[in-house]
């Protein structure tokens, strides 16, 4: 049985709230996200090549987009497509819910007050390639098994950040432009995390580990279980302040020589 292909335009104004929330679900899918200096809050497409994969759209406050997904009805075709643009004008909070596959998610440039991305078995990256010109409350990000890359998370421009990974390669990359004293709370199990830090941020990095392995290079200096870059052990700011929880796994700590 052949299906047609479908393609559907999407334009959604903004919800009467001060604070307005997307929540993204998608199965198999390419994603694409991009800033916008239209009216509509989000505009964009969806192309979908099985024909048997629809969007659908719920509005309101929490507006949801989430992609039909049956089995039965992929046949391995080339995957549909998602572009979404977001206007600049206000600040909303993201929520990303992917199955199992692989996608990369740039966020750079977007006003986002809050991000939540849950990911499942496969292969996920999510970047920040340009600042968020508003301050985010929290991030949060977890994934399942598989591997999870995130970078120029300095740019994400939150103030608490919270991870958590379970059989997964994790690499964190927090680089880009500290505004402010930030934290992130990292707790993973079974997998590597790899966390890298620009030389000139002041950093402190406290670990927490049981039946791990760690190691640090760079410029990193440890004192017990806590690593500083140079200029968190002078006491700079704006700090970035990392708590480490791991179990059964290998910690990686290393700098990069650039801030960006």
């Amino acid at each position: 049985m052949v299906t047609a292909a479908t393609r559907q335009q999407i334009e959604i104004p903004y919800p009467e709230t001060d604070d307005p929330t997307l929540v993204l679900r998608t199965g198999p899918c390419r994603v694409r996200f991009s800033a916008s200096e239209g009216t509509a809050w989000v505009g964009g497409t969806y192309e979908d090549p099985t024909g048997a994969l629809p969007l659908q759209a719920r509005g309101g406050p929490t507006t949801v987009l989430s992609q039909s997904f049956e089995p039965a009805a992929f046949t391995g075709m080339a995957l549909p497509r998602l572009d979404l643009a977001f206007a600049r004008s206000r600040p909303f909070a993201l929520e990303i819910q992917t199955g199992a596959g692989e996608n990369a998610f740039d966020l750079g440039g977007l006003p986002l007050s809050r991000v939540s991305v849950k990911a499942g078995a496969g292969r996920y990256e999510i970047d920040f390639a340009t600042p968020n010109p508003t301050a985010m409350a929290t991030l949060e990000l977890s994934a399942g098994a598989g591997a999870i890359a995130a970078k120029h998370l300095a740019n994400a421009n939150f103030t608490t950040l919270r991870f958590g990974g379970g059989v997964a390669a994790c690499t964190l990359d927090f680089s880009g432009q500290l505004l402010r004293d930030a934290s992130a709370r990292i707790d993973a199990g079974l997998g590597s995390v790899d966390i890298t830090v620009p030389a000139l941020t002041p950093a402190r990095v406290v670990t927490k580990a049981f039946a791990s392995a760690r190691r640090s290079s760079g410029g990193f200096v440890s004192q017990g279980d806590t690593y500083y870059t140079r200029p968190g052990l002078q006491g700079a700011h704006p700090l970035l302040d990392i708590e480490v929880w791991l179990a059964f796994g290998a910690l990686n700590l290393a700098t990069s020589s650039l801030g960006v």
